[in-house]
């Protein structure tokens, strides 16, 4: 019985793959080289936000669409929803120059390629669990990394034996290459016009071959993983959840809280925030006057101690919710008293708002600040989007809607140009407050922010602080007419407005610009 098992599992193991995987993997390893030397090529180090990245999201998600061309049309068409939204994201980051947006746009698109995994795997958004989520992460990295193995496996034992048509490109390759080789040095020493095109082909693949081929490997690697992500597998096997199950955001989680726990716990922190809502009713909402003689807070430090600390709470608050409705709980009181906390913060993050509002009129804005108030509005509709499913007993959508609201945040952060906007309003500020303007402040938001300050500026306060604009190249920033070419893979849109503008203004001062 050991021998025929044994036998049986030898088969197995050498059993020749079906001609679609292997059609796949070889389509794969083929896609996944381009875009590795790509990668490398367009995005290994350059300057982030550049059109080189751009342009390798946009092949890169071309190549999923037709990795996939024979799936199902419902897989074909959520594909290309989300390769959407990736290239979106690519498209802001070529767009805006803020460090902090483009850290936003990047995490959206590798949240992108989390569902696309997450969903390839045969999960359900709707039905998204906490341990599904983190299991799926963990898995990513992995996956990455190590699907180049299989798809060269699964093609070597389907190709390779029996001298199949792999073996016969590699043998043709090696018969050609030499023979190519001496016909193309004796063209060369014929003809001249031959060798000058040589010359220019030779110096284009230099500029196109990487001089580090370890890194082109890792890149050739990494995009093969990628791509790979998008590729159906078979389902986990939880299905079959039942309902009860389903409801819950950690199904099968062994912690339990009774009736006596669930209302100490529920019943403290309610009862607190209840608290702090009636006690500061009188002056969370009740402009400088009423805050300054009760507090015995100036308005500066009120807005500060209090903004980002009603923020924290909003965080915690949902983070709790969701660590006790993961537990098996006593639901009736649960749902009641997180109905009443959640009541509570949306109150507090209006006084929040009012905080800020408050601190704006008084100091002008920050870029800390604005992303504090997209964090504000993404924690108000996860806690409002907690309060419509899980409070309601059913945890379908919730984190998926949890990611993609997140995700729209981002993409909205930075389609309205956060950095622009803050110089608006700051400069709005000081015109009609007649306050200083805080440049040193400015000048240090980066590209975004200079098309709005420098036409506001005297010539010689532009050339100091904004001069570096002039010659994207990095030479002489008081040239009357410095030049502005850069490797086009570095291209932003948010650079070359700044330089621009900065241009714009010399040529309008004169002479007296290059004093």
């Amino acid at each position: 019985m050991d021998i025929i098992q044994d036998s049986e599992l030898t088969q197995s193991a050498t059993r020749l793959p079906e001609p679609e995987q292997t059609h796949t993997a070889m389509n794969l390893l083929l896609l996944g080289a381009g875009s590795g030397v790509l990668l490398h090529w367009l995005v290994w180090s350059r300057i982030g936000g550049g059109l080189g990245m751009l342009m390798w999201t946009v092949l890169s998600c071309a190549a999923v669409l037709w990795l996939n061309r024979h799936q199902s049309v419902s897989w074909r068409r959520e594909l290309l929803c989300w390769t959407i939204v990736m290239c979106s994201a690519a498209t802001l980051a070529v767009l805006r120059d803020a460090l902090a947006v483009l850290a936003f746009m990047y995490l959206v698109m590798v949240f992108c390629l989390g569902v696309v995994f997450y969903r390839a795997r045969g999960h359900s958004l709707g039905e998204a669990t906490i341990p599904s989520v983190v299991l799926t992460a963990l898995r990513l990295p992995a996956r990455i990394l190590l699907s180049l193995f299989p798809a060269l496996d699964t093609v070597i034992r389907s190709r390779w034996q029996g001298g199949g048509q792999l073996g016969g490109v590699f043998r043709g390759l090696l018969l050609a290459t030499p023979l190519l080789f001496v016909f193309v040095l004796l063209f060369a020493s014929a003809d001249a016009v031959f060798s000058r095109q040589l010359d220019r082909i030779g110096q284009f693949m230099g500029e196109m071959t990487p001089s580090t081929p370890l890194i082109t490997l890792l890149m050739i690697v990494v995009a093969t993983g990628l791509l790979s992500c998008s590729l159906l597998q078979k389902p986990d096997g939880d299905s079959g959840r039942s309902a009860n199950q389903r409801t819950s955001l950690w199904p099968g989680l062994s912690l339990t809280l009774g009736r006596t726990e669930t209302a100490i716990v529920m019943g403290s922190l309610t009862l607190l925030f209840l608290t702090f809502v009636l006690l500061q009713a009188s002056y969370l909402f009740g402009g400088r006057e009423l805050i300054e003689t009760r507090s015995g807070l100036t308005l500066a430090d009120y807005a500060r101690r209090g903004f980002f600390e009603l923020l924290t709470v909003a965080g915690l608050t949902l983070g709790v919710l969701m660590a006790i409705a993961s537990t098996q709980c006593h639901q009736p009181l649960f749902r009641r008293s997180g109905a009443v906390m959640i009541a509570c913060v949306m109150v507090m993050l209006l006084s929040a708002l009012t905080r800020l509002n408050l601190y704006i009129e008084q100091f002008g804005l920050t870029l800390a600040r604005l992303m504090a108030l997209a964090l504000m509005a993404w924690l108000a509709g996860g806690l409002l989007w907690f309060a419509a499913t899980v409070l309601r007993g059913s945890a379908r959508g919730f984190l998926a809607g949890l990611v993609i609201s997140g995700m729209a945040c981002g993409l909205i952060l930075a389609a309205i140009n956060p950095l622009a906007r803050v110089a608006e309003v700051n400069v709005s500020h000081a015109q009609t407050s007649g306050t200083p303007l805080d440049i040193e402040y400015l000048a240090r938001l980066g590209a975004d922010a200079v098309p709005v300050i420098v036409p506001t500026l005297s010539c010689a306060r532009a050339l100091f602080y904004f001069g570096r604009w002039a010659d994207l190249q990095g030479g002489d920033r008081r040239l009357p007419v410095p030049s502005a070419k850069i490797d086009w893979r570095d291209w932003n849109a948010s650079r070359m407005a700044a330089h621009q503008a900065v241009i714009n203004k010399l040529e309008s001062c004169g002479p007296a610009a290059d004093l």
